[in-house]
């Protein structure tokens, strides 16, 4: 993977948890576990095209493959 991907993921994760602390309450901790535990990195390296996602829509897809129902349901308002 070159330099230039490496970092324009590390960007895109940095964004990732931005949203999910303050769109969705986790901590920074949480959010950091979050993304260990997801395909984000993973996804983005395979697949350039995810960088068109906004951060708050792979926050979304993060939360829901986690089945944290808890935070969606928080943040939609249920």
């Amino acid at each position: 993977m070159s330099m230039i991907i490496q970092k324009d993921i590390e960007i895109m994760v940095q964004h990732i948890i931005r949203e999910l602390i303050k769109e969705f309450g986790k901590s920074e901790t949480e959010a950091k576990e979050l993304i260990q535990k997801s395909d984000v990195v993973r996804s983005l390296a395979k697949d350039p095209m995810g960088f068109h996602e906004s951060p708050y829509h792979w926050a979304l897809s993060i939360l829901t493959d986690a089945d944290d129902i808890e935070a969606l349901e928080r943040h939609l308002g249920f």
